[in-house]
């Protein structure tokens, strides 16, 4: 399937064979599994080299305890790679952000894929980065609990919204200025820290009418359960940007390195070990 879909042949195929042998006796992964993200990465237009890099990001995030499958986990850094437009070789540092603010908070790495996926896209036009959208993402989801897709749906709309000549003039008269001195729009996570912090003054003063008028030109009626969470709580999306940064730094080695210890893992890696020793006497003369 891969030779079909790269038009390369069978035998050219063999250093991408190598690869998945090594990477399947390194990380204890299914060989199955690499050969069927191969094709994908294959399809989405990867070249060789970069294929191998992600196959390689990608059996290490196999190990980190936040991930769900494979599968999923390919198909949300498809997304981010195209909408983000990063290099395939920040691809790990990416997934140890979504690793480490996964474990720190009350979000799942499959959700905040999900969230890259539907609204990344929106995000990125406006200036935003990964790590900020994550953070804005575990801000809502943790705190209300509402669903990836409800969430992801909600936030694409507000984002949307709050680039609007209309809706930037409506929040300049109430002292909430989002464009800079040249008159750009300042960016979504700005833009949200700033009305965050406003919204928290009219709380305080107990204004309700401003705070429902504010909430409705940016989300609507609909979408003020997700909205008002994630700018009332912005210390967390804040707290989460950092653990984020700090994952990306990290990478994925510390949970590789736990994810290799358990004795399920050694079988795994005997096991591969035994298929690529099966294959190498098939090969032979």
């Amino acid at each position: 399937k891969i030779s079909q879909v790269t038009g390369r042949t069978v035998q050219g195929l063999s250093e991408l064979r190598s690869e998945i042998t090594r990477l399947a006796t390194t990380f204890g992964v299914s060989s199955q599994e690499l050969l069927e993200t191969s094709r994908v990465l294959s399809q989405a237009g990867l070249s060789a080299r970069e294929t191998k890099t992600a196959l390689e990001a990608l059996a290490k995030a196999s190990l980190a305890p936040t991930f769900r499958d494979m599968q999923n986990t390919v198909e949300g850094s498809i997304a981010a790679l195209n909408q983000f437009g990063f290099g395939v070789d920040q691809l790990e540092a990416k997934l140890g952000s979504i690793n480490a603010v996964a474990g720190a908070f009350a979000v799942e790495a499959e959700d905040i894929v999900f969230a890259i996926r539907r609204t990344g896209g929106a995000f990125k036009a406006a200036g935003g980065d990964l790590e900020e959208l994550i953070s804005l993402f575990t801000a809502v989801r943790s705190t209300t609990r509402e669903s990836a897709e409800t969430i992801a749906t909600g936030l694409r709309t507000i984002f949307t919204r709050l680039q609007r000549k209309d809706t930037i003039q409506m929040l300049e008269n109430l002292g909430i200025k989002l464009t800079d001195v040249q008159g750009n729009f300042i960016g979504l996570y700005p833009a949200m820290q700033r009305i965050g912090q406003q919204l928290d003054m009219i709380v305080q003063k107990g204004d309700a009418l401003t705070l429902s008028a504010i909430t409705e030109e940016l989300g609507g009626i609909r979408q003020m359960g997700k909205l008002v969470p994630a700018l009332r709580n912005f210390g967390k999306a804040q707290q989460a940007l950092i653990e984020g940064q700090k994952g990306a730094a990290m990478g994925l080695g510390k949970d590789v390195e736990k994810g290799l210890t358990p004795i399920i893992k050694a079988f795994e890696q005997v096991q591969s070990r035994f298929q690529d020793f099966l294959m190498t006497i098939a090969e032979s003369s």
